[in-house]
């Protein structure tokens, strides 16, 4: 399986323009890419502000793209409107916890949706991923949109942090059919293993990227480095990921 991986776009915001840029370059980037990706995962806020009409113009964003879009909610996202105007960007088959949960197989491997909106998966959630990945036969990518490790960056992990994290590493490291983590949130490409084993990997955002300011006192300020997105590999060698410029 090969499966395009950005993220944060933020329709709607201050960095629409550059969203745009990015979004008229990214048929090029995956049409360069053989064989092509047959799907492209977006980890969360789709959208500013969480209304209809952002998610609507989400949706005329993604129309021209020419791939199927998949997509989970992150904190400014509004999970009922999302799944109310997009429901077709959820996958399959609905999960349990929140209206943005989802599940779907494609290419004989399993992706998980998970709703972390709020900054908790929750319990409720948390146990549906748990019984997915036990009855799964196969490779599963989970996906959603707090990367559940630390970063680095100062003010994502202090202030908006996924409360639960450790509560999703336990269910991870629990079930050995997980072939990675797939998430956004920190606007960068970041990659570690969980315990050394399971990956988990952070998309850069579409809309603007941050400096790599790793001090503990610095705000996250915007860099120029440009767009990108990232291809997964999955199969029987496991996940393997490889980052691509827009517009290169």
């Amino acid at each position: 399986m090969i499966l395009a991986h950005a993220s944060d776009t933020h329709v709607g915001s201050d960095h629409d323009a550059a969203l745009a840029t990015a979004l008229a370059a990214l048929p090029a980037a995956l049409g360069s890419v053989r064989p092509g990706p047959g799907l492209l995962l977006i980890t969360g806020d789709l959208t500013d502000h969480g209304t209809p009409d952002e998610y609507r113009r989400l949706s005329a964003l993604l129309e021209p793209l020419g791939v199927r879009c998949l997509v989970v909610a992150g904190n400014h996202d509004d999970p009922a409107v999302l799944r109310d105007e997009l429901p077709q960007l959820l996958g399959a088959t609905p999960g349990a916890g929140s209206p943005a949960a989802w599940t779907e197989t494609v290419g004989g491997v399993t992706l998980a949706g998970l709703d972390s909106s709020s900054g908790t998966l929750g319990t409720e959630q948390l146990a549906w991923l748990d019984g997915l990945l036990a009855a799964a036969s196969g490779p599963v990518l989970v996906t959603l949109h707090h990367p559940p490790f630390r970063t680095g960056l100062a003010q994502l992990d202090t202030e908006w942090p996924l409360t639960d994290a450790a509560a999703l590493r336990a269910v991870v490291a629990r079930h050995p059919v997980v072939a990675g983590v797939l998430c956004g949130h920190d606007h960068r490409h970041i990659a570690t293993r969980l315990d050394g084993t399971v990956p988990m990997v952070s998309a850069p955002a579409l809309s603007w990227r941050p400096r790599l300011d790793l001090r503990a006192d610095v705000p996250l300020t915007p860099s120029p480095e440009p767009a990108a997105l990232l291809v997964h590999v999955v199969d029987e060698l496991g996940l393997r990921t490889h980052h691509l410029a827009l517009g290169a």
